[in-house]
């Protein structure tokens, strides 16, 4: 029988000081400009930075001092102590890093930005806040202007982004990194509850996500919605894994594996779709589009982490970031799983509850638009709005589920403002931000740590007396 997870009763008191915190905090950031680039001088980008870091220094304080009592308990043998989260990011996108604070306390946080002179650009005020944070920066340039025309230039730093924080802390410094965009918000409450409920090992090499893009042949069609997230991408089960629904049939068509870890021989051996040319061939590379949603997130253990030689890894991201476009996908996210399959030789990991379940996906539910008002709303904003049913007790049991197996949701935050859920759930945020994709997303980040702690002290006595397939549903 799996261990149960720990209860988290939380003060919603403590949630309200956060989203006003954070509602002052990201309008004073509305007025900054919003760049991927150094085009722009740190002076001018950061030019109003000291005055609105100094209006709202001494609220989030108090918010930091009240969170850090907010604990899950210590009795039980995984905590936020154990967590490593890394944030790929550049200076102008450090007000994201900066709301993402409130969802964040308790964990340890590497913050990978563009330069030395970004990071003394930074203001003071902004500096004085990371230790209570518990972040540290770390650098890796921009990509140099060029081919291929998507390249962004913090992608080559994506990739980059684990390696650089598990060289920053040391791999027995934690058991697990958390890793994402800087518009990727962790439900930590149930990143905990699910790491301990499924009794996974650290030690062993785990490269743990759902969301998976995945494209068998470049002569299908690109349909973003259809390619992520991909339930036929090959995965592993995690190791041991039993779900009282396995025996049923099941909408995946590929087979997935028990990975004690999850290899490249682990899945070829059991590749019943000859999707890699069985396990004669084995040829993961000639899938172009097959790898981890970065902005769905994922969690790495450190026994991964320890497979890697920094240099080695770095060798291959810098060669890889100037390859052919036609044979390689060069996004950030592409290349760091790249990286996993051909360097490490680890393949990606199901948590296995959304696999038996087609209406649960458990990393970033916010991809496909879908019904915002029943049970399948995916949007970021419907996942609030979720959160905001379960709280009046309006929430199906359907919808229950998503919630209570929960891992990340991606804002999003180059279309945050444009979202019509967006206008309609939040006009006066929205106006105030001016449209700014920026302002939105960092205003995001606040509203889903006060809903997740709401969540949490609500639904905390079931959590902590309710193994983790008490609300699984029959399969449809």
């Amino acid at each position: 029988m799996p261990k149960r997870a720990r209860a988290v009763l939380l003060p919603v008191a403590i949630a309200g000081v956060c989203f006003l915190v954070g509602l002052v905090s990201t309008l004073l950031w509305a007025s900054f400009p919003a760049s991927n680039s150094l085009a722009q001088q740190p002076s001018v980008i950061f030019r109003k930075a000291s005055d609105a870091f100094s209006i709202v220094a001494e609220p989030l304080r108090i918010s930091q001092e009240l969170l850090s009592n907010s604990k899950t308990d210590q009795t039980s043998s995984l905590s936020r102590e154990d967590l490593l989260i890394a944030i790929p990011s550049s200076l102008a996108r450090l007000p994201l890093v900066q709301a993402s604070r409130s969802w964040r306390h308790g964990a340890r946080s590497i913050v990978v930005v563009e330069s030395n002179a970004s990071i003394e650009a930074v203001p003071q005020k902004f500096k004085g806040g990371m230790a209570a944070a518990r972040e540290v920066f770390a650098v890796y340039p921009d990509l140099q202007e060029g081919p291929p025309a998507w390249h962004k230039p913090g992608d080559a730093r994506a990739a980059m982004a684990p390696f650089l924080a598990n060289q920053s802390s040391g791999a027995d410094s934690y058991k697990w990194m958390l890793y994402g965009d800087d518009d990727t918000v962790f439900y930590l409450d149930n990143v905990l509850r699910m790491l301990e409920a499924l009794e996974l090992d650290p030690a062993m090499p785990y490269f743990i996500t759902d969301h998976i893009w995945f494209l068998r042949s470049l002569d299908e069609e690109l349909d973003d919605n259809r390619m992520h997230p991909a339930r036929s991408a090959p995965r592993c089960l995690p190791c041991n894994y039993t779900d009282p629904l396995q025996a049923q049939p099941h909408s995946n068509n590929f087979e997935a594996p028990r990975g004690c870890p999850c290899t490249r021989e682990c899945l070829c051996a059991h590749d019943n779709l000859k999707v890699f040319g069985g396990a004669e061939v084995c040829n993961v590379k000639q899938h172009n589009w097959y790898f981890g949603h970065g902005g769905a997130g994922a969690i790495l253990s450190s026994g991964l982490m320890k497979l890697a030689s920094f240099a080695t890894v770095k060798s291959y991201v810098d060669a890889a970031m100037q390859g052919d476009p036609s044979t390689t996908v060069m996004s950030g996210d592409g290349v760091f799983s790249q990286v996993l399959f051909h360097v490490l030789g680890i393949m990606p990991t199901d948590p296995g509850y959304g696999y038996y379940r087609p209406h649960i996906q458990m990393f970033d539910p916010a991809w496909r638009e879908d019904d915002t008002v029943g049970s399948l709303g995916k949007q970021p904003v419907a996942v609030m709005k979720r959160f905001d049913l379960a709280l009046r007790g309006q929430c199906s049991a359907e919808c229950e589920d998503l919630l209570q197996h929960l891992m990340t949701v991606h804002l999003g935050s180059r279309d945050a403002a444009d979202d019509i859920n967006f206008a309609d759930m939040l006009p006066a945020m929205q106006s105030a931000a001016g449209n700014d994709h920026m302002s939105a997303a960092a205003f995001m980040h606040q509203r889903f740590a006060t809903l997740f702690e709401q969540y949490s002290s609500a639904r905390g006595t079931l959590h902590a007396r309710t193994p983790w397939f008490a609300v699984a549903l029959p399969h449809q």
